[in-house]
């Protein structure tokens, strides 16, 4: 269903030639060049470029080397055209705008209204290829998917004829609309015509406040959204916290305390990624993440033993994964309460 998370490999028309492709292909067209031209220099040419230390030959290479980033930033220009490759804010909102959906801010920011926390591109492109199966209402899982993570973004219309002749159409947008505060959603028909629907929100672990649960209620229930078919009931998900300890493998000479904000970052980051409705934290991601990140040789496992797979109505919750990362030594030591521990031991070959 969403193909930026499970991309396709990139097209061959899209990768970058390697080096000594890319200058083999240059010394040739250079000679082809001098053989219409000059024919009668194109011997020497030729045995200038194979000299190494040829002025010419190190021209040649130095081209080789600006026409390839030349083509790697064209490339990556191309991919930004396509939603499973997108990385550009700018890109990833012109895509979304294609089906009218629109950004949305999950804080406004202080007083002045600078410095707004946005909604990331992750959640957006989310929405943005849930909302072809929301184009009219809702019925289907990912229908009822958009329109709770896309709460409120559409305004009250009113139509009326205040005299002959004259038509009045009024659109009254929510001043204190709810919308960016659903992270995910999901629905299920529990029975004939009973339908549940979880919300889970950006902040903390996810449970939503009562007021967002009733407006979320108000919405998916609005003449031009509910089903007349579905009885739909909005409810806040079960949180699956979960803690993590290992024992982390290194040779003798890097830093430990380095090794260890690594390490946390690795598994903060893995944290936030999961943290939604029927996701799972699997030790093997784990030891995937943290192996990656720190350059250790092994790691042992010690909590937690087996996955932790959720339900549609639950999502998995690492109590640090929503601060903002470790970056070094003292930020480390303020973590020693968090649920990651790290224990690091060195080895000596």
């Amino acid at each position: 269903m969403f193909p930026h998370q499970n991309p396709l490999p990139k097209p061959e028309l899209l990768t970058t030639p390697g080096f000594e492709d890319l200058f083999t292909q240059i010394k040739q067209d250079v000679l082809m060049h001098i053989r219409n031209l000059s024919p009668q220099d194109e011997a020497a040419v030729e045995q200038t470029l194979e000299n190494e230390a040829e002025i010419l030959t190190k021209f040649t290479q130095a081209f080789t080397i600006v026409l390839q980033n030349h083509t790697r930033q064209i490339n990556q220009q191309a991919l930004q055209m396509f939603g499973m490759y997108a990385t550009d804010d700018d890109a990833v909102d012109v895509i979304a705008s294609q089906l009218g959906v629109k950004r949305l801010v999950l804080d406004e920011g202080d007083t002045s209204g600078e410095n707004p926390v946005m909604e990331s591109n992750e959640s957006l492109l989310n929405r943005y290829y849930l909302a072809a199966y929301a184009l009219a209402c809702t019925g289907t899982r990912a229908g009822y998917r958009f329109h709770a993570m896309t709460l409120g973004a559409r305004p009250n219309i009113d139509i009326s004829s205040p005299a002959e002749n004259h038509v009045r159409v009024d659109y009254q947008f929510d001043e204190a609309s709810l919308a960016g505060l659903t992270k995910d959603a999901q629905a299920r028909q529990v029975s004939p015509g009973v339908v549940d629907c979880y919300i889970l929100t950006h902040l903390e672990e996810g449970i939503p406040s009562d007021a967002l649960i009733a407006s979320t209620q108000a919405y998916l229930e609005s003449d031009d959204i509910a089903q007349e078919t579905d009885l739909i009931t909005v409810k806040a998900p079960t949180i699956k916290s979960w803690q993590c300890e290992l024992d982390l493998y290194i040779r003798s000479g890097p830093d430990a305390d380095v090794i260890k904000v690594a390490a946390i970052n690795a598994l903060q980051a893995y944290g936030k990624r999961q943290h939604y409705l029927g996701a799972s934290i699997e030790p093997s991601m784990i030891y995937k993440e943290v192996l990656a990140a720190t350059g250790a040789y092994r790691a042992e496992m010690i909590a937690p033993i087996e996955p932790i797979r959720c339900a549609f109505s639950e999502a998995p919750y690492l109590s640090q994964s929503d601060h903002a990362p470790a970056s070094g030594v003292d930020e480390l030591n303020s973590q020693e309460d968090s649920s990651i521990k790290i224990n690091i031991i060195s080895e000596s070959f």
